[in-house]
């Protein structure tokens, strides 16, 4: 009974680790499959929908101005086993005072000690053909010292940036469908059937823990009840 409570412990700790890997692979396919049925459904005008509604997984066109010196770099982002950022660049949306984070792909980051990579970004109004797409999430909030630009992070808060922005953002992305595939959010992302393996890995080793602890303290119960020589 000494190993009962650690063994029951250590075994539902490994059982979380696989709901866990279980619910990254529920989220990358709901993503997945909004993708695709986003692509099916084509492009709809963005000054159509209302920016109230949900907007995710929606093929859409807008027209807007990009805000060029407010790119914002998503550290971390591999590909191929080099080292690189995301780029997010703040669209301000035609005939509103709204604004939308525009996902321009991947950069590579090669030296961390060189200037930060940024991107040429056309001038004056731009019509961009694109998906909707819930903001990159993970990671602590790390980034530059206020007012440096462009701004390297760890993770995407839409709340934190607006102010610095000077718009309104809407709670949402916009992958550029002209982004190559290479280099598109889906590039360097583990597919679900990966994370269901996950866990099944650990749900076979909370198993393990527990048939081990069955098998130990049967043979402990066994050597203390063995009758005793005469």
């Amino acid at each position: 009974m000494l190993w009962l409570l650690p063994s029951l412990l250590a075994a539902a700790g490994l059982a979380q680790l696989g709901r866990w890997q279980l619910q990254r692979a529920a989220d990358k396919q709901t993503l997945l499959t909004g993708i695709e049925e986003a692509h099916a459904s084509g492009l709809v005008e963005f000054a159509t929908l209302d920016p109230r509604a949900s907007l995710r997984f929606r093929a859409v066109r807008v027209r807007g101005e990009f805000i060029a010196d407010r790119q914002v770099l998503l550290d971390n982002q591999m590909r191929a086993g080099q080292p690189g950022v995301r780029v997010y660049v703040p669209l301000r949306l035609s005939g509103t005072r709204l604004a939308l984070l525009v996902d321009r792909g991947w950069l590579a980051r090669p030296d961390r000690s060189a200037p930060l990579p940024q991107l040429n970004l056309p001038a004056g109004e731009v019509l961009l053909n694109g998906l909707l797409l819930d903001p990159p999430g993970g990671g602590i909030l790390l980034g530059a010292a206020a007012n440096d630009w462009p701004r390297l992070l760890t993770r995407i808060d839409l709340s934190a940036l607006e102010p610095e922005i000077g718009l309104p953002l809407l709670d949402c992305v916009l992958e550029d469908l002209h982004t190559p595939r290479g280099e598109s959010i889906r590039a360097g992302m583990l597919p679900p059937e990966r994370h269901r393996g996950y866990a099944l890995q650990w749900f076979g080793l909370s198993l393990t823990v527990l048939i081990l602890y069955g098998v130990l303290a049967m043979r402990s119960w066994r050597a203390a009840n063995r009758p005793s020589p005469p």
